[in-house]
């Protein structure tokens, strides 16, 4: 960061990243525990996955209720707001015995976690000005890639020791921090004129929704994070009841596709310099149904060579991210925000149904519900395929 930012400054990005970093936190610190949370309440694992997909889903619609207002609130109140949403709401999913009232808890903890990301991200633009904004953005997203590769393990630590309600209480304790210093040395931002914005939401949609290539590479980001998602959620149950791997374990074998994702992200940094647009993403529509049907087929052969088909795998989704908004920003050069907002929609929507999804696991065997996933990915791929390779040509 350039010295001649004040510190005051570079500190409020830092407590702005880290709140995003906590909102991430809340989602993803909740996926190794997933057996925990069906044993003690005594409730199917569909109900379970329920309160993981209703949560991403809500995080989603929040992206866009949210935008169309952001402008004309307060943004430290709404920061404010939803720290003091999300201690209530954990503290409430910590000591209920009610599963009813957990999952409600647990929405409501949704809503809260939901205005954090579009929040900070807008403080920091407009906190920050050119190459120092561009710094701040850079340091933004490290922390915001760092919490899903910290959180598994976090969550099969604290869930291994303490229960499923030491995660809420240490989630509790975070909120309570944050709320204390962004209450403190966060400034007032002024509340900007939206005259007019309603009329430019309408028009920037309709120009998304025109261009058949932008929409062809929304639809193909929405299979992606919908895999991704049914992939993940079906983790800890394939490695509590296929391998008996103890919770305290769980969360440090989400390692090799954690991980494996940051460095998918760093390798688009490096090979978007050198190879066109077109041949990466015809590479990630080769590479990840063929990464997911493997899947399928050897899932449960050996755990080693999970790990190793998952570090490649999250290769290929941490890479896919980066590569899609790229894409999408240089395709819609008016209304870039809009769009990506749209696209930031779309990958939770696809989280939120392949975490819904896993309850075919109890009907169907796990191998031909992944594999079907595989194939599905695969020929949506081809579909846009044509129409990608001409228009990047």
């Amino acid at each position: 960061m350039p010295i001649n930012i004040p510190h005051i400054k570079v500190f409020v990005l830092y407590l702005l990243s880290i709140a995003t970093f906590f909102a991430s936190l809340n989602q993803n610190i909740y996926t190794p525990i997933i057996p925990l949370i069906r044993d003690t309440f005594s409730v199917s694992i569909n109900w379970v996955n329920f309160t993981v997909s209703s949560f991403i889903f809500i995080i989603a619609m929040m992206q866009i209720i949210l935008g169309t207002v952001i402008d004309s609130k307060n943004q430290k109140r709404l920061i404010l707001i939803s720290l003091v949403t999300i201690s209530i709401s954990t503290i409430i999913c910590a000591y209920t015995s009610n599963f009813i009232l957990f999952m409600i808890a647990r929405i409501i903890q949704a809503i809260g976690t939901g205005i954090i990301p579009l929040v900070t991200i807008n403080m920091i633009a407009q906190l920050f000005e050119g190459e120092a904004r561009g710094r701040a953005m850079g340091t933004y997203q490290i922390l915001l890639t760092l919490a899903p590769a910290i959180s598994p393990i976090l969550g099969g630590l604290i869930g291994q020791y303490y229960g499923y309600r030491g995660i809420f209480l240490f989630l509790f304790l975070i909120s309570v921090s944050l709320l204390i210093l962004i209450a403190y040395f966060l400034p007032d931002d002024e509340k900007n004129n939206a005259q007019g914005k309603t009329i430019s939401f309408f028009k920037n949609y309709i120009a998304i929704f025109s261009n058949y290539l932008g929409v062809s590479i929304i639809i193909v980001s929405f299979f992606v994070f919908f895999i991704y998602f049914a992939i993940l959620v079906y983790l800890p149950i394939l490695l509590n009841d296929h391998y008996h791997v103890p919770l305290k374990i769980i969360g440090f074998l989400y390692l090799p596709l954690t991980v494996s994702m940051i460095l998918g992200s760093m390798l688009f940094k490096n090979l978007q310099k050198k190879l066109s647009l077109t041949i990466l993403f015809i590479a990630v529509l080769l590479l990840m149904p063929l990464q997911v049907i493997l899947f399928s087929l050897l899932h449960t052969k050996s755990i080693i060579g999970l790990s190793i088909i998952l570090f490649g795998y999250g290769m290929t989704v941490g890479f896919s991210p980066p590569l899609f908004s790229t894409i999408i920003s240089n395709e819609y050069s008016e209304n870039r925000g809009t769009a990506l907002g749209l696209f930031n929609f779309i990958r939770y929507l696809g989280m939120a149904v392949g975490g819904m999804l896993t309850g075919l696991y109890n009907i169907l065997p796990s191998t031909s519900v992944i594999f079907f996933l595989g194939i599905s990915l695969f020929l949506a791929s081809i579909l846009h395929y044509r129409n990608l390779k001409n228009r990047f040509s």
